[in-house]
């Protein structure tokens, strides 16, 4: 089995219908993609796999909520994701290795 070197993470679904303080009615959706554009389809083990967090970047003062995704199936599994206040927020979305794992 060949294991695939993560090149880039998108954004291909970006979260919309957001209202404050709770899920936004579309969840955000990123892939994970080696040098040769495939997808990645698990980052991780069953027991531990990757995730995603999510951090606001801009306005200060703004919050996520359900801001951590597991990766599996090609894709994040966020469920819950949700900002703290409407309007234009910047977000950031990071992969993140298991405990104990390198990168």
């Amino acid at each position: 089995m060949e294991l695939s070197v993560i090149d880039r993470l998108a954004l291909v679904t970006p979260p919309s219908s957001c209202r404050q303080q709770s899920a936004c009615d579309v969840q955000p959706v990123l892939v994970a993609y080696d040098s040769s554009g495939n997808v990645i389809n698990k980052l991780g083990s069953n027991d531990q796999p990757w995730q995603i967090t999510a951090t606001v970047i801009s306005p200060a003062g703004v919050g996520v909520v359900g801001g951590i995704a597991n990766y599996s199936n090609g894709q994040s599994q966020y469920s819950a994701f949700g900002v703290t206040s409407t309007g234009t927020v910047q977000v950031q979305f990071s992969l993140v290795s298991p405990s104990g794992v390198a990168a």
